[in-house]
């Protein structure tokens, strides 16, 4: 720490700090990105060797019983799927592991649950709809998803939930409003359940940010329906309001994605007025070429400079916090 009758220089983490007497902070020094040594490698060795070895583990037991169901007694398919079940369980809960290959284990349990009921509506000829095997997959395994707390494995549980329960919403005009609150409802749950609920984690930001991007991508097929065809006019607003609360979390949040998302939305619906409003002579096709060029030009550009001005702040909020606690 140097002393001078002006400036004040402290140096930490190959950079150099000035404070000035009028309470101006300059920073200099190296401003390379930080790069994963070899304990941040070895992290993601062993999450990327464990989640495929779990998939090759249940394609191999799927496989097997596929390649070898002519010849297997019904009740040698069923023990066999429950003894899998009762020895990974055994295992989910015995044996000392980490947390990740914990929720992992976990995972391909839930799996394993739905290999059973996949071979139980075989064996007996059960003749069910599809989305009463799913729905019944997903309550099977709702305690266990709550409990392990590992939002991948809510993604799996939404997606059955879903295939389950999208079949039964009424067809026609009201099929896209059901849909949109349907996605709304699930939003709002993790959103704000995460404050109440004791062993429910705030969700992570991929994971709101895919919630969000498919309840966009409906809102968008509204209005493009609008542009081709007549759609109910509580359709289109319910698809205003998800689109305005789509803006407003990708900013809240500052999210790239989220934010390419909202432009790709954009581009889609600008290409609908293209198709419905310009001729389809070769005149029309230029100049919807032109126009649909110069429209992902624009949105490229917005979206680079909005992510220099994103990492940019966060970049002068993690040095104003590094002052902070260097100074403490």
């Amino acid at each position: 720490m140097n002393f001078s009758t002006k400036k004040i220089y402290f140096r930490s983490n190959h950079k150099t700090i000035t404070f000035n007497m009028d309470d101006s902070i300059i920073l200099s020094g190296s401003d390379k990105p930080k790069l994963a040594d070899a304990k941040a490698w070895m992290r993601f060795l062993q999450i990327f060797t464990l989640t495929l070895g779990s998939g090759l583990m249940l394609a191999g037991i799927i496989f097997f019983f596929a390649y070898n169901w002519e010849h297997m007694h019904r009740f040698v398919k069923m023990g066999i799927a429950v003894a899998l079940i009762l020895a990974v369980f055994a295992v989910a809960v015995k044996v000392k592991m980490s947390d990740f290959t914990r929720k992992i284990t976990v995972f391909a349990l839930c799996v394993l649950v739905g290999v059973f009921w996949a071979i139980f509506g075989q064996v007996y000829q059960t003749k069910a709809d599809s989305y009463v095997f799913f729905l019944t997959w997903a309550f099977c395994i709702l305690v266990w998803v709550y409990i392990a707390d590992f939002y991948p494995l809510w993604t799996f549980f939404i997606a059955l939930f879903s295939m389950g329960v999208v079949p039964l919403f009424p067809n026609g005009d009201w099929f896209t409003t059901v849909l949109m609150f349907y996605g709304a409802a699930w939003i709002s749950f993790f959103i704000l359940a995460s404050k109440y609920l004791p062993c429910l984690s705030a969700p992570p930001s991929w994971f709101t940010s895919l919630l969000f991007t498919i309840e966009f991508g409906v809102a968008v097929s509204v209005v493009c329906l609008v542009i081709f065809s007549e759609v109910s006019a509580l359709n289109l607003l319910i698809a205003f309001a998800v689109t305005a609360a789509t803006i407003w979390f990708a900013l809240k949040q500052k999210g790239i994605w989220l934010y390419s998302m909202l432009f790709l939305g954009a581009l889609s619906v600008l290409e609908c007025v293209f198709i419905r409003c310009l001729s389809h002579d070769l005149g029309g096709l230029l100049l919807h070429l032109m126009l649909s060029a110069a429209a992902l030009a624009g949105a490229a550009f917005a979206i680079v400079e909005q992510y220099r001005k994103w990492k940019q702040e966060k970049t002068e909020t993690s040095t104003k916090q590094s002052v902070i606690d260097n100074g403490k």
